[in-house]
């Protein structure tokens, strides 16, 4: 609720910016600076804004006194902790991204957007949780992929700054050596032989039919900027949806999955049943690809004193989605009427 109150409330915000300082024609503008006066641009994204100003130092405390004395006015306080007065050279860290002004290749100062420190911290702190100690008894597939999706979302939110894969090259050693040390660990074994049994060509580690994934994979993207209208202010209205502010989710770390499974270690058993199968179902005889077959157990593992005894290869079947619904339906009726 909170971003879309934002929206609602800070309206009047926007218009306040947009009559005084934003939507003022170019003649106004240079007419201000002839005269010694400052221009600034306005950007909002729910309660998080930044105002830029090309003039004095005096000027930026002058507007920061205005924003606070307009949002006095609408019964709300501009947090004096939060909002702080930088020069562009020394940057500031908005949505993530650390915005600054420095010299680019060819000798120019020109505006960067670049992967903030704490965010890299962040990445780090996320690869060791995911492949820490406590998770020794999961499985080695579900390590892989939790490590692969965390590190798809952060990369490709990343991929549109100055010289990412800098960053992301920084960062494979995390990875590739948080994931070695996990293998040891869970197998109890050396170095050498880990490198020796799941490291493949392309300087990574591959289980099966998973492959982990490194985070210089993800290659620079161009961003091409262009005017962006606001939607709440705008005074025509967008036709195509392609035309609307797209608006980015932060990424968060508080609901990745880290490869915990409600069964520890049954993603490698079901890989490997797989591999070692046909891939036809065995109650209807319809042959399925990897992705589709269900690993079932013939008799229901709630029925075993042990349920590790449920998973041994004896007692597993591959069927296909449909086969495996009406099976479940009726295990689960047989186990309903038992006292």
């Amino acid at each position: 609720m909170s971003p879309l109150l934002a929206n609602i409330y800070l309206h009047e915000l926007d218009r306040y910016m947009e009559s005084n300082y934003l939507n003022l024609p170019q003649w106004r503008r240079q007419r201000r600076r002839a005269e010694g006066k400052a221009n600034f641009l306005y950007v909002r994204y729910a309660d998080d804004f930044i105002v830029l100003c090309n003039g004095r130092k005096e000027e930026a405390f002058q507007m920061k006194e205005e924003l606070a004395t307009v949002l006095d006015q609408m019964g709300l306080v501009l947090s004096k902790e939060k909002t702080k007065v930088t020069h562009i050279t020394e940057g500031f860290d908005f949505l993530g991204y650390r915005v600054i002004r420095s010299i680019g290749t060819k000798g120019k100062m020109i505006p960067k957007v670049l992967v903030p420190e704490k965010a890299i911290k962040r990445f780090c702190h996320e690869i060791r949780r995911i492949f820490g100690p406590s998770s020794m008894n999961e499985s080695v597939k579900a390590r892989m992929l939790a490590a692969n999706r965390f590190m798809r979302g952060w990369c490709e939110y990343y991929r549109c700054t100055n010289s990412p894969g800098v960053v992301f090259t920084r960062l494979r050693p995390e990875v590739f050596w948080g994931m070695a040390h996990w293998l040891g660990r869970k197998y109890k074994s050396s170095m050498p032989e880990i490198m020796r049994k799941y490291y493949v060509e392309g300087n990574t580690f591959q289980y099966k039919s998973v492959r982990l994934d490194m985070p210089d994979k993800y290659k620079a993207k161009r961003f091409v900027a262009k005017t962006w209208h606001n939607p709440y202010t705008e005074k025509e209205r967008v036709k195509e949806e392609k035309d609307r502010v797209k608006r980015e989710s932060l990424p968060t770390y508080d609901k990745i999955w880290t490869g915990h499974e409600p069964r520890p270690g049954w993603g490698d058993i079901r890989e490997e049943f797989l591999l070692n199968s046909d891939l036809i179902c065995a109650i209807c005889g319809k042959p399925m690809t990897h992705y589709e077959a269900h690993v079932d157990h013939k008799i229901a593992r709630a029925t075993f004193k042990n349920p590790t005894d449920a998973d041994r290869p004896g007692n597993l079947q591959v069927i296909c989605t449909d086969c495996h619904r009406a099976k479940t339906k009726i295990d689960r009726k047989v186990l309903s009427r038992k006292p």
